[in-house]
């Protein structure tokens, strides 16, 4: 099985269980994620978390409705957590 697969069950396993807890719960897991340190992903750990392609990414980039961080001109882009978040939730 590929990291990929992995990862992806790994995720559906975790949905399934954040799914399943009462309300208070979700909030307090909400307070905890919000306090982790900021951290930020390649284009292509983010295709993976929001399951599109890379490309797909880069045209979301440059079309300005996902924000990303160019490191240098070879076109290194990050994107923080926070941004892939706002994405997946449809939040402009």
């Amino acid at each position: 099985m590929t990291t990929s697969k992995k990862t992806n069950k790994r995720i559906e396993k975790l949905s399934k269980d954040i799914q399943k807890l009462p309300p208070e719960k979700l909030d307090k897991l909400e307070v905890f994620l919000n306090t982790i340190e900021k951290r930020v992903f390649s284009i292509k750990e983010a295709a993976e978390i929001l399951d599109l392609s890379v490309d797909t990414l880069r045209r979301a980039i440059k079309s300005g409705s996902l924000k990303a961080l160019q490191l240098n001109k070879m076109g290194n882009w990050k994107i923080p957590i926070e941004e892939i978040n706002r994405f997946l939730n449809g939040k402009k």
